[in-house]
């Protein structure tokens, strides 16, 4: 694969939209701009959309960045980090963000259907990121594997079928999802891409984990610390680090709200720690 190419899969793309109540991303209305990243809908519910991105080098800065984020404890005893953190990826958008960014975020039951030919190892890691999820959460959700009636579908294709799978989608990326939620800031429904050529098995693990994770709530990247799960360059890393658990349990506990404010969210966190202390 060419440098220029290699760059272009590795961007992470995300934009917030306004779409049809019931009608997909493809609805009557749509208008897209790429340069601008704009996108149009009629209103009533709104997605997000983002790519994932895979294989890095470490520098000396980010192994340092690396070390740190380790010694962060999960928990409700926050650290200024774990906040900071999750004030960077929680709240709203990476691109195109429309209007102030709020919490969003799932409730209740999560349905996930694997669908295309995704390998052995892919379901292996799809159970076992799930498995991870539920625990972290703490019963706020629960996913499980479906054969029927998903709301959060998760394809496993060759890129270049993307588009035909979601309307939203943005070329060109490796791993993609579009979450959509409701007027109060539940997510509902979401779409997850990823491709089956052009990446290793470690790679395309790499993008199970952070797309579904993304899909959560999730949305934003982050140049912080290299051993996460929402570093914007390429990694493949297959694991959470201590700090992407603490941001899964952040937004999943239940004092935590949907369309909540960064500040609302924040005076909230501090009461929840003040209250364990």
């Amino acid at each position: 694969m060419r440098a220029n190419a290699a760059e272009l899969m590795s961007r992470v793309l995300m934009l917030t939209g306004i779409l049809s109540l019931g009608v997909l991303a493809a609805g009557v209305g749509r208008s897209l701009t790429v340069k601008s990243l704009t996108v149009k809908f009629l209103p009533s519910a709104e997605f997000t959309t983002g790519g994932g991105s895979i294989a890095s080098n470490v520098s000396a800065t980010q192994l340092k960045q690396l070390q740190q984020s380790k010694t962060i404890r999960s928990g409700f005893a926050f650290s200024q980090a774990q906040l900071d953190y999750f004030t960077e990826v929680a709240m709203g958008s990476e691109y195109n963000q429309q209007g102030t960014p709020k919490i969003r975020k799932w409730s209740g039951n999560i349905r996930v259907q694997p669908l295309g030919k995704p390998t052995i190892e892919d379901l292996k890691t799809l159970r076992t990121v799930i498995s991870e999820i539920n625990t972290l959460t703490r019963g706020a959700i629960q996913m499980q594997l479906v054969d029927r009636n998903p709301n959060l579908t998760i394809h496993f294709v060759p890129e270049v079928q993307f588009s035909k799978l979601e309307p939203a989608y943005i070329p060109v990326n490796f791993g993609f999802f579009v979450a959509r939620w409701d007027n109060k800031g539940v997510i509902n429904r979401a779409n997850v891409l990823v491709t089956t050529i052009g990446v290793t098995q470690k790679e395309r693990s790499h993008l199970i984990r952070e797309e579904l994770t993304q899909s959560l709530g999730l949305m934003r990247d982050s140049y912080r610390y290299a051993d996460s799960m929402f570093y914007q360059s390429w990694t493949d890393v297959t694991r959470y680090s201590e700090l992407d658990k603490a941001l899964i349990q952040m937004l999943y506990l239940r004092q935590i709200k949907p369309g909540m404010t960064t500040a609302e969210a924040l005076r909230t966190l501090s009461s929840v720690q003040a209250k364990t202390r």
